[in-house]
């Protein structure tokens, strides 16, 4: 994605009904992880056919989420797309104010926690093959606080300060990993593709990584 385009708060109904769509919500993850992709390569990515991911692309794009990126266009056949912000977020509209706002918004909020429950079956399943150090490293916990809502409002902004800033951290290394003046050795002429894993040398690895917190009765 561009830099310096910020996170975008979802407010319009239409916008809201044309992400709250499995398969889109699989392609704007696989989009934002890859951070530019074809159509064909993103197909491969959700196991579905160009010819449906390329339908969906457009109407993503045509809501805003992502964008067509003509400057890593090589092959004037195919088309590049990235996202066209930094994520996302919205909230749940009180029902007798706008309730098809609150409609739309619970069905992505489901679209999206069905994708991240899905996520998380797929790594108990792979775990094993991930090896030791991953599987200790790898998180799942739950705390029982007693917050006030400004209290938790709070504590969410500090941890989404954290995640970003981690986020930058891996930017800055894959950004370096890619200029020619940090690198080190003979040159080969050849910048890695856009999407593609460039810092995968020091040890990184896609990270998917997901928080609720909610007041409950116990």
């Amino acid at each position: 994605m561009r830099p310096g385009q910020p996170n975008r708060r979802l407010d319009d109904v239409q916008d809201l009904r044309a992400m709250a769509h499995p398969l889109r919500v699989r392609l704007y993850y696989a989009l934002t992880t890859l951070e530019a992709a074809t159509a064909s390569r993103l197909a491969e990515s959700v196991g579905e056919s160009p010819a449906l991911v390329s339908y969906h692309l457009r109407r993503l794009r045509d809501h805003g989420f992502v964008e067509e990126a003509p400057d890593l266009v090589n092959d004037r056949r195919e088309r590049w797309w990235r996202p066209a912000t930094d994520g996302f977020r919205f909230s749940l509209p009180e029902a007798d104010d706008v309730p098809e706002a609150r409609a739309a918004a619970v069905a992505l909020q489901r679209t999206a926690l069905a994708n991240q429950l899905e996520r998380l079956e797929s790594w108990r399943d792979e775990q094993p093959s991930w090896g030791p150090e991953w599987s200790e490293a790898a998180v799942s916990s739950d705390v029982m606080l007693r917050l006030t809502p400004a209290e938790l409002a709070a504590m969410n902004e500090e941890l989404h300060a954290v995640l970003r800033a981690y986020r930058e951290r891996a930017r800055d290394t894959a950004r370096a990993a890619t200029d020619p003046a940090t690198r080190s050795g003979p040159s080969t002429g050849a910048d890695p593709t856009p999407g593609e894993n460039a810092d995968s040398a020091d040890g990184r690895e896609h990270i998917f990584l997901f928080l609720h917190a909610f007041p409950f009765q116990p």
